[in-house]
């Protein structure tokens, strides 16, 4: 393995994936820091642009994009008080808190460098995890894959918000649009209505663009009306509170340790998602830590704590999707589509079939986190003056570039007609509360489902008690089962909590 490190190393040191990997960064970092715009539509508008690039070059660009978006995501959040994802919610509490102190420069430092902690330890636990982890599951034949597919369709469907009926429900919409066109095991058309153009199936980046990235421009017509924040952020005239001292950050390794690990093993599971890690995260922190009391008022601990570990699990969420061919989040799938569209098939073989790749992207992984840290750290006032774009500005650039990333998919009109159409299901699933995120990730996972389904099938012929006779699959029944209750319980659990009461004006 250390020689495929080195090799990785080698081939990532390079003009063009160093290239990639800083203009990955700032845009991570402005599509991050801008409100509104999340990090899984900055992939996805940037997705079109790495097909005729190597695979080495495009995809460590994307996962910059993730990781510089991921961090991104806490400049709003501190500065305006505007969390561009949940995972963001605990940063904006305390973060804030500093800013309105005038000391925004320390929240951001210290935002930086856990961010920055946090993924460097799930990326070595990736690269030293991963790929023994493939060597097992290469023991497990199509009755095996396809327990596990069921597995992870019913993690999938069960990571989808409030309701579980409406997750699974927008992962059986994703499988029936991914059935669309020809078999591929016996060749006949299925779903095309007599319309030729259906054959082939839809394509996958105007509908991942549709779904995902053009309602939310949609969503900021409807709300045009809504006042556009203007920062106004005061600075102490104390140096030392606008930046993070050896010794402060020295206080809080500790629990950038604890939540980097913690946000690591959250990440490695499917479906628990950065949100989760950051939670369990911040209110581990906050017991262990010698004043609790600060948790939520200004708290530099808390910041470390909710950054390293909803950062930690963009490394170890592609421990599942690498090995298992399982996504770890929705961003996850997301990049699974783009390891796709570069002929990178996720699962155990990809260690053996692309040894050198997947090793460069690792090594992209970690010189990644060396460049978030030197471009942000350096480029603190320019990100700000991008989070304060207006909104005319920013989602106009927004549909132009939705608009040729469909055409420059494939290169054909049609390919804005499915833009367009998936443009208004997509944003009717959000009205009627379905998870576009889920859909994808259904549509993704259904053919490697059939494939691997026909397979077991010639396996075992008409003797079907055949399918329960591997312990594997007896894992996975039980651990999807086990998957389902605990999800029903938990979300009757926090029903049954009582919302807090306002407080009253003193």
């Amino acid at each position: 393995m250390f020689d495929n490190i080195l090799s990785g190393f080698s081939a990532i040191l390079a003009v063009g994936p160093i290239l990639g990997i800083i203009a990955g960064v700032f845009i991570g970092i402005i599509f991050g820091a801008i409100p509104g715009i999340s990090c899984i539509m900055a992939i996805a508008i940037m997705l079109p642009m790495t097909f005729y690039v190597d695979p080495i070059i495009g995809i460590t660009m994307l996962l910059a994009v993730y990781k510089a978006g991921i961090y991104g995501g806490s400049i709003s959040a501190i500065l305006i008080n505007t969390p561009g994802a949940a995972a963001s919610f605990l940063t904006a509490q305390d973060g804030h808190a500093l800013t309105k102190a005038g000391k925004a420069g320390k929240a951001l430092d210290m935002s930086l460098f856990a961010s920055v902690s946090g993924e460097m330890i799930a990326t070595l636990v990736l690269i030293l995890v991963a790929a023994p982890i493939s060597a097992i599951s290469l023991q497990a034949g199509p009755i095996e894959k396809v327990f596990l597919l069921l597995f992870a369709f019913t993690v999938i469907g069960s990571m989808a918000g409030e309701s579980i009926p409406r997750g699974l429900l927008s992962c059986c919409l994703g499988m029936l649009f991914a059935m669309v066109g020809m078999d591929s095991i016996t060749g006949s058309a299925r779903f095309t209505f007599g319309i030729d153009e259906l054959i082939g199936g839809f394509t996958f980046t105007p509908m991942l663009i549709g779904v995902l990235v053009m309602p939310e421009v949609i969503n900021v017509i409807r709300r045009r009306k809504v006042p556009h924040h203007e920062l106004a952020i005061t600075h102490s005239p104390n140096p030392a509170d606008n930046r993070i001292s050896f010794a402060e950050f020295k206080k809080v390794f500790r629990t950038i340790l604890k939540s980097s690990g913690i946000g690591t093993f959250i990440g490695a599971l499917p479906g628990l998602g950065s949100s989760t890690a950051a939670f369990i995260a911040y209110g581990e922190g906050k017991r262990t830590s010698k004043k609790p009391e600060e948790y939520g008022k200004g708290s530099v601990e808390g910041i470390a704590a909710a950054e390293s570990a909803n950062n930690a699990v963009c490394g170890s969420s592609m421990i599942p999707m690498l090995t298992l061919s399982i996504p770890g989040d929705d961003v996850a799938a997301l990049l699974m589509g783009a390891f796709l569209i570069h002929g990178l098939t996720p699962g155990p073989m990809i260690f053996f079939e692309h040894t050198e790749t997947i090793y460069a992207i690792f090594a992209g992984f970690l010189i990644t986190d060396l460049f978030l840290l030197g471009i942000a750290r350096s480029g603190f006032k320019f990100f700000v003056k991008m989070a304060s774009l207006k909104r005319y500005f920013i989602f106009p650039c927004v549909t132009v570039f939705a608009f040729t990333g469909a055409f420059t998919a494939g290169q054909n009109i049609n390919d804005i007609l499915v833009l367009i159409a998936f443009t208004v299901m997509g944003y009717g699933m959000r009205m009627v509360g379905l998870n576009p995120a889920v859909f994808i990730i259904g549509f993704i996972l259904t053919p490697f489902l059939e494939q691997n389904l026909d397979q077991a099938f010639a396996i075992v012929g008409d003797d079907y008690m055949r399918f329960f006779a591997s312990p594997f699959a007896w894992v996975f029944i039980v651990l999807s089962a086990c998957f389902v209750y605990s999800s029903m319980r938990a979300k009757r659990k926090a029903s049954k909590v009582p919302a807090p009461a306002e407080e009253k004006p003193a």
